[in-house]
């Protein structure tokens, strides 16, 4: 009986995962794609998107150390039956640069430790087509642009071809932008700097150059010492490069259903699970042709086993769908939003906001900009675009629409707003989750609803800024996300009207007998009683519309739905209801 494919969450070797037999999603279609086109491109996706496993992969393929290995790595591949012809070719040097401490002190010291140990293995490797000694001579050497020279000028001299894999290239520097702003890192991107001198000894030195990152603004940099690299990050043809399709869920479902570890009728186990784990892990498109052409959107791989694996396990989903180690780090989002602050203006806090509360929003993606033009209004969408945290949803004229891809992202964006907020009066968690789980199985809301209204109020009082309804509908999202017993959906089309807030029943609990539609209302300060009973009878109305359509019937059976009023005077609560 052949062993059980386990999954390989966390594993990214592929020649490890071949050799102990682990599942793997098939990606080897991509290699032909790639030969046929330029031969230096750079490809960017965010964090935990399976970047490392797939140039591990194009290592294994191209090195000529594998070549009599073929069978052994690719049998039963896409590939094993499509050979191209540079396969097993080249002396592979592979840098990833996610090793490499950030630190700023002692960064050039770390990536010249890494570099030397790295370039000494890949002479030991392939030292028997040099000449003896030649480890030792790249041991020898004190920096790596001297290591790499060297090499480039053996190989060339022993018509030696050479295949450069840089993983992460924009890892350490990212640290350093984001931690240490952009003096330090200009010192080692530009003139003289150790890692532009670096690039520099790329050019002309290698037959083929793949890069990966996540996004390109480093790359940007250094394009005055290394400027002929293809941006193919947004091309149709590489959208499900990486990731996995729906397809590619399903035949994973279907697999261990096969072999017992999901259990019950294939086709009701295949939609349960879809339906579980699509909300959070599903809805990345990274090109406009793709969406249009209405190709597969693609799921992040590393959430889709990690759900996966608990389910199998456990025989249920985890209460907390929110996948770890797929969070952008605080530090650096922090970095992103603040940066603004050189300009004196707001525009990123509001535009979190509006991500948050709106279907999409407009702009353009641009293909790579430099960290100085990172300050630029017009590249933040781009930014945000490269992280992860927005996702090609359409166009619309020459503009392209984005939206936030899924549940787990839109927590960074909750998380985010969150912290915010000044600690003194920050919410205590303990005591809202009393709150939540009286209003989710008794019915009990108001207590729930008032005690975020309450604390927004606090919150405001000082920050005219985050006055107004987009900012208050930010404010109860960020608290409301941490309701465990509900999808937060805002935003949500009923009967063709917006309804600010709908809290859709989470099938894995049982227990919960209520849910909710909430429609939030803003008066000035100026307003009069009768300006406020006016925006009561519009938001009854509203809601009376959305509680019609038959599609929020089906998703709220087996509850009984309510349907809530909130209105602001400023950041004063002056009315909380429910319409009957």
């Amino acid at each position: 009986m052949e062993k059980i494919k386990l999954l390989p969450s966390g594993i990214n070797d592929f020649e490890r995962i071949r050799r102990d037999n682990l599942y793997y999603v098939d990606k080897t279609q991509f290699i032909s794609v790639l030969e046929g086109g330029d031969s230096y491109v750079f490809f960017g996706r965010p964090r935990r998107f399976g970047k490392s496993l797939f140039v591990s992969m194009l290592e294994a393929y191209y090195d000529i150390k594998n070549k009599d290995r073929f069978d052994e790595l690719f049998s039963g591949l896409w590939i094993h039956e499509h050979p191209t012809e540079r396969r097993g070719f080249y002396q592979i040097m592979k840098l990833d640069f996610s090793k490499v401490d950030g630190g700023l002190d002692d960064v050039e010291k770390n990536f010249n430790i890494y570099c030397g140990n790295t370039l000494y293995a890949f002479a030991k490797k392939y030292e028997d087509m040099y000449y003896k000694g030649f480890a030792d001579d790249i041991k020898n050497e004190q920096n790596a642009t001297e290591r790499i020279n060297i090499i480039t000028t053996m190989a060339n001299l022993y018509h030696n071809p050479l295949y450069l894999i840089i993983d992460e290239y924009d890892n350490f520097t990212n640290t350093i932008l984001s931690l240490h702003g952009e003096k330090s890192y200009r010192a080692i991107t530009h003139g003289e700097g150790f890692y532009r001198e670096l690039f520099k000894k790329f050019k002309g030195g290698f037959e083929r150059i793949f890069m990966t990152g996540v996004s390109p603004v480093t790359l940007d940099d250094l394009t005055s010492g290394f400027n002929i690299a293809s941006y193919v990050s947004l091309s149709r043809e590489l959208n499900q490069m990486l990731g996995f399709s729906e397809l590619d869920v399903k035949e994973m479902i279907k697999y261990y259903h096969s072999v017992g570890k999901i259990k019950g009728d294939l086709e009701q186990q295949t939609d349960f699970i879809i339906s579980q784990i699509k909300p959070w892990c599903n809805n990345y498109y990274f090109s406009l042709e793709s969406f249009n052409a209405n190709e597969p959107s693609m799921y992040n791989g590393m959430m889709v086993m990690y759900y996966l694996s608990r389910y199998m396990k456990d025989g249920k989903f985890p209460d907390d769908m929110t996948a770890p180690n797929t969070m952008i780090d605080h530090t650096k989002l922090d970095h992103i939003v603040k940066i603004e602050q050189y300009k004196g203006n707001d525009y990123r806090h509001s535009f979190i906001n509006k991500a948050v509360n709106e279907e999409y929003i407009l702009g353009n993606v641009k293909a790579h900009f430099d960290a100085l033009n990172i300050l630029e209004d017009e590249n933040f969408i781009s930014l945000m675009y490269y992280y992860g945290l927005l996702t090609v949803c359409g166009g619309f004229g020459a503009l392209t629409k984005l939206r936030i891809p899924n549940n787990n992202i839109r927590k960074q964006y909750y998380n985010y707003i969150r912290s915010r907020f000044p600690q003194a009066t920050a919410i205590n968690v303990t005591e809202l989750d009393i709150l939540f789980a009286n209003a989710a199985i008794l019915g009990e809301w108001k207590e729930m609803f008032m005690y975020i209204a309450t604390a927004y109020g606090k919150n405001a009082s000082n920050r005219n800024s985050i006055e107004g309804e987009r900012n208050i509908q930010g404010f109860f999202m960020a608290y409301l996300n941490l309701v465990p017993y509900y999808l937060m959906c805002p935003e949500i089309e009923f009967n063709h009207g917006y309804c600010d807030i709908f809290l859709m029943p989470d099938r894995r609990f049982k227990d919960v007998k209520h849910s909710f539609i909430v429609e939030f209302k803003y008066a000035t300060t100026e307003s009069t009683e009768k300006d406020i009973t006016n925006k009561l009878n519009e938001a009854a109305t509203q809601l009376k519309i959305y509680a019609e359509d038959k599609k929020i019937k089906n998703m709220t059976d087996g509850t009984e739905l309510h349907k809530i009023v909130m209105i602001f005077r400023g950041v004063e609560i002056v009315k909380c209801e429910e319409i009957n």
